[in-house]
């Protein structure tokens, strides 16, 4: 079986840089808040990790790498080290193979790691226990195996890409939007110069099987393979979308079942919306009838079904509202930048340096605060730079545009679906966004000089 030829359009990895950036990285993220912020996402996943999976309404592959950290004896602690420095260094590998010069990627990797340090809820969201982060580390990973088996002729590498791409999807059900035309490229053409009879075919093969797996582990949970419910994902969003719908329209729409059988007057539901997240509007409130998430007789899809053939202009004005708070571009700053810190729980998890936790969280929150240090920015930057990239140096455009569109169809995805305005929601998709931010500057400067 003949080796498919070598991709001489990509640089090296080079290993040492790539690792070195990625342990200096990873010290100086994880040792303050150590051993990871956590809240009661983190924690039930810690906990499902312990006793059992019993819900399938978060994805349970977060609890399988909670528990891989338990039986490798490195705790905590150690899958929070694990995340970012995978992270760090798929990113620092894929800035080294797209920058053949030693001296601009190396700068790209520091324009990353500034990028990082600059938006800050970028960081904020690296500081913990949350599956967003290891979502954006698997996807990276895939990228970074997949260049690599184009830049060595090895097709097998192809096999821990697909895997790293099928855990990524296993860890958040719309990852599959981050990655898919990075997917559909690699099955088109896995190596360099086309394919040999056993690349492509290998490569698909590969895919299916991840993509598979990762379907089936939101089905059988781990270790006894029973089958569990499937969760109504929307109902969340559709009973947010309903109280949105109804504070913009003037109107109630709300079953009975969500106000305790009495309706509620638009002027109650008003002051109960909040468009920054489900929790807040469902949140009792002084002298407010409360409303409730809890329709017992199923009837929020069908309300929502008919709330938005009657007021579709509210319900996508509700949805911007959401969008807005999402990119972190409202009046009002960022939403939920930073978690607080290790919320209480039963396992003995506490910060093992409070006062260090505590200056990563101000500094997280204060730089969310100006403007210009907005999420959102990052997506103009990229859609930018990656045009000019891409005129500059065009020979890994359709990696570049992949990647571009993959992050933009994330976050378009949560204008639809999204249940609050969570920063950790778009990290994935930011964090995608700062790699090509440094990878076009360097691109960009490569092209120019050659």
């Amino acid at each position: 079986m003949a080796r498919p030829p070598q991709d001489t359009t990509l640089g090296e990895p080079r290993w040492a840089m790539s690792l070195m950036f990625a342990a200096v990285a990873t010290a100086v993220v994880c040792y303050p808040v150590w051993p990871g912020l956590m809240s009661f996402d983190s924690l039930f996943a810690y906990r499902q990790a312990r006793t059992g999976i019993e819900t399938m309404l978060w994805p349970p592959f977060h609890s399988y790498i909670f528990r891989a950290g338990d039986a490798l004896q490195v705790g905590v602690g150690g899958v929070l080290a694990a995340q970012v420095f995978a992270l760090f260094a798929a990113a620092a590998v894929i800035l080294n193979l797209l920058i053949r010069r030693r001296i601009l990627g190396l700068a790209a990797c520091m324009v990353f790691a500034a990028l990082i340090v600059t938006v800050t809820p970028l960081l904020g969201s690296m500081l913990a226990h949350w599956r967003d982060v290891p979502t954006a580390s698997f996807a990276l990973m895939g990228v970074a195996f997949w260049l690599l088996a184009r830049r060595t002729g090895q097709p097998l590498l192809l096999a821990p890409a697909a895997a790293a791409f099928g855990c990524a999807i296993a860890l958040r059900y719309n990852a599959i939007v981050l990655v898919a035309l990075v997917i559909g490229l690699m099955s088109w053409r896995p190596m360099a110069e086309g394919t040999n009879r056993f690349a492509r075919p290998f490569a698909l093969a590969c895919l299916v099987l991840a993509l598979g797996a990762a379907w089936a582990s939101t089905q059988w949970r781990l270790p006894d393979l029973k089958r569990m419910d499937a969760p109504n994902s929307l109902g969340g969003t559709q009973a947010f979308d309903l109280v949105g719908i109804s504070a913009c329209a003037d109107t109630d729409e709300l079953p009975l079942g969500m106000t305790g059988g009495t309706p509620l007057s638009a002027y109650h539901i008003r002051r109960n919306y909040d468009p920054r997240h489900m929790n807040l509007t469902f949140e009792p409130k002084p002298g407010v009838p409360p409303i409730m998430d809890n329709d017992r007789k199923g009837g929020i899809p069908a309300a929502w079904r008919t709330a938005i053939a009657k007021e579709p202009l509210c319900y996508l004005s509700h949805r911007t509202t959401v969008f807005v708070e999402q990119m972190g571009m409202s009046d009002r700053g960022v939403f939920y930048p930073v978690h607080g810190g290790i919320d209480t729980n039963d396992f003995g998890l506490t910060l093992a340096h409070p006062r260090a936790a505590t200056l990563s969280r101000a500094y997280v929150e204060s730089g969310a605060a100006p403007v210009w240090r907005r999420p959102a920015w990052l997506y103009v930057l990229a859609g930018g730079l990656v045009a000019l990239a891409v005129l500059r140096d065009g020979r890994q455009w359709m990696l570049l545009l992949a990647l571009l569109g993959g992050s933009f169809a994330y976050a378009g995805v949560l204008f639809l679906v999204s249940p609050a305005a969570d920063a950790r929601y778009i990290f994935p998709s930011s964090i995608t966004c700062a790699l090509l931010i440094a990878a076009a500057l360097g691109m960009i400067v490569q092209g120019r000089r050659a």
